[in-house]
């Protein structure tokens, strides 16, 4: 990606998407601040099932491509849905089960960097 605008649009896009297939506990950590960061943002959600998880993972990529012709470099955690990472350079998304985000608890790495929490949609 080439500038952090493009970042922001592509972690916003990935935001919409979860919203549309109703994930939760959205967080969008900005990590602007943060010298020597790999990345511009995380986005974190939780799914309810690992067949949502994958749901929310195939709209995120769907919107993504759709919006921003762009695919993930790297995408982890498909096979059994616990965790999935989508990889997209400047923007790393991390879709959760309730149980997993509660062990890895990675907002809480991040508690001094920006983070928006998001109203969960019903």
């Amino acid at each position: 990606m080439k500038d952090r605008q493009e970042a922001k649009k592509l972690a916003e896009t990935a935001v919409a998407a979860i919203q549309d297939k109703i994930g939760k506990d959205i967080v969008l950590i900005d990590f602007d601040k943060v010298k020597g960061s790999l990345f511009d943002y995380y986005v974190v959600c939780t799914a309810n099932s690992p067949s949502h998880a994958d749901a929310l993972a195939e709209k995120i990529e769907e919107e993504i491509n759709k919006t921003l012709h762009l695919k993930p470099h790297k995408r982890e955690g498909l096979q059994n849905c616990q965790w999935i990472l989508l990889d997209y350079f400047d923007v790393i998304i991390h879709i959760f089960l309730q149980e997993t985000r509660e062990f890895y608890s990675i907002e809480s790495m991040w508690n001094d960097v920006e983070q928006i929490h998001y109203e969960n949609q019903e």
